[in-house]
């Protein structure tokens, strides 16, 4: 297939895993101007260097960065800073990080136009292994500085945003060994870089993690994931009963407040979600009406949220979870 990059809306799908199985270096993504997906998988795309899941991902400059991540799909905690070019479809492997680093945020926001913050996720020892470390990586320079403040708690795959000069961390895992989840609800913890200072803020009221999210319209809407945490389980409230995967959650940073937005059209985690200012995305990851002997796990669904409904657009050419979720201005278009 010939490609050709341009300018456009896209929606990117990088590395990612099959789970219990093995990790993914496919580069795909969906061209939402044209409703078509193009993918390494089809030899449209260079794939990563180094296949890796659970990863840190920003978007810099027309470049995609990712951070760490797991080789394997539950292990292999890896410290690879990897750059993929989208003008050129090339990828580069920079210095590594001063540390292993996984399971961190889909998407980091870039701040002040050249600094991206990595906060959380699990360090080299594993699962259960939550950090509270945040470090700012300089982009323009490449440069790290591991002494800003780390926060309270640690929470590993936080959904990042960044909203009124604030660096917001929502949901996630915050139990350190043995289980999820010891907060009651999902931690929602807030990062000043001008002050290096944190603060904790309202939580979502259900116990969530492996969901994803972004700014639409002025709020961030956090999109699937399970329940973290049988403690608190509420039978008398259907949102919080059982590991519920359909939410779709509102947080309105002004009144720092949350609320509840019609579920999801399926049981859906792992995936990813980035809003295009048009729409609120949500694609690929699992969808557990599909599992089964004989059918694949996760899913090659992709849906747009206009404030009404989902409406589902046309399937990937690929299925996996827990991939960097980027969107971008600039990507591949037919020739």
């Amino acid at each position: 297939m010939s490609v050709r990059i341009g300018e456009g809306r896209f929606l990117w799908a990088i590395g990612g895993k099959i789970e219990n199985e093995y990790t993914v270096d496919d580069t795909t993504v969906y061209s939402i101007l044209e409703d078509r997906w193009y993918s390494s998988v089809n030899g449209d795309l260079a794939p990563m260097p180094h296949a890796v899941q659970g990863a840190g991902w920003t978007l810099y400059k027309g470049r995609v960065y990712c951070f760490g991540g797991k080789t394997e799909a539950h292990s292999g905690c890896s410290a690879f800073v990897q750059v993929y070019d989208i003008a050129a479809n090339k990828w580069t492997v920079l210095e590594e990080m001063p540390a292993a680093r996984s399971k961190l945020g889909k998407f980091s926001p870039v701040f002040e136009g050249r600094y991206v913050f990595l906060f959380g996720g699990d360090d080299a020892e594993g699962r259960f292994h939550r950090v509270n470390w945040n470090w700012r990586y300089d982009l323009e320079t490449g440069s790290w500085d591991t002494d800003v403040a780390d926060a309270p708690f640690s929470q590993s795959f936080p959904c990042p945003t960044c909203y009124g000069g604030w660096l917001y961390y929502a949901t996630g895992n915050t139990q350190c060994k043995g289980s999820h989840n010891d907060y009651p609800g999902a931690l929602n913890q807030r990062y000043n870089p001008h002050t290096d200072e944190w603060q904790v803020v309202a939580p979502c009221p259900h116990p969530v993690t492996d969901g994803s999210g972004d700014i639409w319209r002025d709020e961030l809407h956090f999109v699937g994931g399970w329940n973290t945490n049988r403690a608190f389980y509420h039978e008398d409230c259907d949102h919080y009963m059982g590991p519920v995967k359909n939410l779709h959650a509102i947080y309105n940073y002004r009144t720092n407040a949350w609320r509840y937005a019609p579920a999801l059209p399926g049981h859906w985690h792992h995936g990813g979600a980035r809003s295009d200012g048009e729409y609120l995305w949500r694609y690929l990851g699992t969808i557990d009406e599909e599992a089964g002997e004989g059918v694949d796990q996760h899913t090659n669904r992709i849906f747009r949220w206009d404030g009404k409904a989902w409406t589902k657009m046309t399937p990937a050419p690929v299925r996996k979870m827990n991939f960097g979720t980027v969107f971008s201005t600039l990507g591949p278009a037919s020739a």
